[in-house]
């Protein structure tokens, strides 16, 4: 008689042995772990738009009145329109993909946390952030034209340091100078928490969309711009924006766990 205990199949031949395993009963399947089925969010189910629009709305309103916004401005008023767009969002698109990769790294804190009892770290964590800019960003919003005004002069001090040439050079020096600026900033900042939450895919594509907004309303007439929509009302906008990917981030948490 042939016995059917798992230690004794090894003395079978290998496929009699593979017949009984598969008539033997199986133990279940593990329990799924956190963000194995799509999270619904507030913009839909589809993770990619959610992150494409919340990425371009936080960087919209982010970059509106910021100091890379008033670069693009006074480069466009003495260089070529067409260099200074393709420079200025040239840099912004790198920086884009820099911080939505270090969002990654911060999404994978789950794995590296043992025993995280399928708490999600790193959706906490970009949430926080979140509320942070949020709030800081309303806070300031009462002082937004000083604020905007120390910005343009600090952006007309950046581009005073810079000479004529060539149009590769111009462009590569714009690409440098934007890049500069930007690192640290709050947009960047915003983009790796967003990317740490969000489909990567969909927050580099409406991030740079955002930035490539923001910079074209910068080349074509910021100034005229800035006499229409006051730096207050951008400021507060953009910080009710954080406020609400924040929450949008925990309400997930709650629904996906």
């Amino acid at each position: 008689m042939i016995s059917l205990a798992p230690w004794s199949l090894s003395n079978l031949p290998s496929p009699l042995a593979h017949t009984l395993l598969l008539l033997l009963p199986q133990p279940p399947p593990p329990p799924p772990r956190y963000r194995t089925r799509p999270k619904p969010g507030i913009i839909g189910d589809n993770p990619f738009t959610e992150g494409a629009v919340s990425g371009f709305l936080l960087i919209l309103f982010s970059e509106l009145g910021d100091k890379t916004f008033f670069i693009a401005l006074l480069l466009a008023a003495r260089r070529p329109k067409g260099l200074v767009f393709a420079g200025t969002v040239g840099a912004l698109a790198v920086m884009t993909v820099i911080s939505v990769a270090l969002g990654r790294v911060l999404h994978s804190l789950d794995d590296l946390i043992p025993g995280g009892g399928g708490i999600p770290f790193d959706d906490l964590l970009a949430a926080a952030l979140l509320v942070v800019f949020g709030v800081r960003t309303l806070a300031a919003a009462g002082g937004a034209e000083e604020s905007a005004a120390e910005e343009k002069e600090e952006a007309a001090e950046e581009v005073d340091k810079l000479g004529s040439g060539a149009a590769a050079g111009l462009l590569l020096s714009t690409f440098l100078l934007v890049f500069a600026a930007e690192w640290g900033d709050k947009s960047f900042l915003a983009t790796i928490a967003l990317a740490a939450a969000s489909n990567p895919a969909g927050v580099v594509l409406g991030a740079v969309g955002g930035h490539g907004v923001a910079t074209a309303l910068a080349v074509a007439g910021g100034a005229a711009l800035s006499k229409v929509v006051s730096e207050r009302t951008v400021q507060y906008v953009g910080g009710s924006l954080f406020l609400v990917f924040a929450a949008a981030t925990v309400v997930d948490i709650f629904r996906g766990v």
